[in-house]
């Protein structure tokens, strides 16, 4: 029969996931000795089980326990003494063993609680100076030019003037939201936009002349003002989108190998900035443009699952483990490290919550059997 405490390590050793072949071979005969064997180990795994009785041990009088065990045990002189030894070491020994294994794994080992993003940006100025914004700042900024800027809440607004519809100049102010973050911004005109992590967006203060105009690198949700006397513009790197009055997503990071556009509601047209595409969307359709071949493909899509971001939530349906990374890193502000390639290509479904800590994220993830992780400051090795 093998030690007790060697069952110990190697069930704390299976738990963990670096059980070797060798031992789970010693794993299996020690189940097979008994039944009682078999309900033991699934008790120990048993994690609402385990952490119930790391709760009882720690209130538990030590002293006091032992002493009451050896009277009661040279109280009893039966046969056997022997047998009753080893009933106390499965019934009391194995699991304090594991259970002060864990305790000591969470002490010495303690996993950092990594939190989501908040409401956070820096605004640049047409003249150059910056202001961070901040979800709980509230104030009102008066510019030479009329504008008038409130920021309330993870909300920057621009109130439009007669001053500032008059102004021939046009001032352009930037947007840029950090890793880790999200704002929202409205402008003169009454366009809303979502702006999610690592995204910066350029604009000018006031729409004067004949369209209206925006440069984007990252990922934004418009709601566009309906105005058909002036076209809704958002150029990116690679490609414009012109709208005159819909709600869409653009996703068009920089160090992402495609961009897309996606269409909630209205009509867009798309080209790319050779102009050699000019393609238009209708609702619940998308464009991927190829950054590296400029092909275009159009396809049907369930929007939801594109704007799912801006609702609280993350929406992944098929998605390679890589892709899904990515947008987590983002918005946790993580270094992700992956093990081996086939990591990479593996492929989750599910919907998870945009406000829950990293560590939970990663819990339901683990849950699928489809990955391990080790958290080590702010790095996640995906194994």
């Amino acid at each position: 029969m093998e030690s007790i405490f060697k069952i110990a390590e190697i069930v704390v050793k299976r738990k963990q996931g670096i059980i070797t072949p060798g031992e789970q071979a010693i794993l299996e005969d020690w189940l097979n000795e008994s039944p009682e064997h078999r309900e033991l180990f699934e008790q120990i795994c048993d994690k609402v089980r385990v952490e119930k009785r790391m709760t009882d041990y720690s209130q538990m009088d030590w002293e006091k326990d032992y002493q009451q065990f050896i009277i009661k045990y040279k109280r009893k002189t039966v046969l056997h003494p022997y047998r009753r030894l080893l009933k106390y070491a499965a019934m009391f020994i194995l699991p304090m063993a594991i259970a002060a294994s864990f305790l000591f794994n969470h002490f010495t080992k303690e996993i950092p609680v990594i939190p989501p993003g908040i409401s956070q940006a820096t605004l640049i100025l047409a003249d150059g100076k910056t202001i961070e914004l901040k979800q709980d700042s509230t104030y009102v900024i008066n510019k030479s030019d009329g504008s008038i800027l409130t920021n309330d809440n993870g909300l920057l607004s621009y109130n439009k003037t007669s001053d500032l519809t008059s102004t021939k100049k046009i001032s352009y102010n930037q947007i840029f939201v950090p890793r880790n973050g999200e704002y929202r911004l409205t402008l003169e005109d009454g366009t809303r936009i979502w702006i999610n992590s690592e995204t910066n967006i350029q604009y000018p203060v006031s729409f004067n002349g004949g369209k209206r105009t925006v440069r984007l690198q990252g990922e934004a949700y418009f709601e566009v003002a309906h105005n058909p006397d002036k076209p809704f513009i958002v150029e990116l790197d690679n490609a414009k989108i012109k709208v005159l009055g819909t709600s869409f997503n653009i996703k068009a990071y920089k160090e992402d190998l495609s961009l897309t556009t996606t269409l909630a509601e209205g009509k867009v047209s798309f080209s790319s900035k050779s102009g050699e595409e000019n393609l238009v969307l209708n609702p619940g359709e998308q464009f991927e443009l190829d950054k590296t071949s400029g092909e275009v493909t159009k396809r049907d899509v369930d929007v939801s699952i594109y704007t799912s971001w801006k609702e609280g939530r993350f929406a992944f349906r098929n998605l390679r483990v890589e892709d899904i990374f990515k947008t987590l890193s983002r918005w946790y502000d993580v270094e992700v490290v992956y093990e081996t390639d086939a990591i990479k290509e593996k492929k989750f479904t599910g919907d998870l919550k945009r406000y829950d800590d990293f560590n939970k994220i990663l819990e339901i993830m683990e849950s699928s059997e489809l990955i391990k992780f080790d958290i080590r400051d702010n790095k996640v090795i995906i194994k």
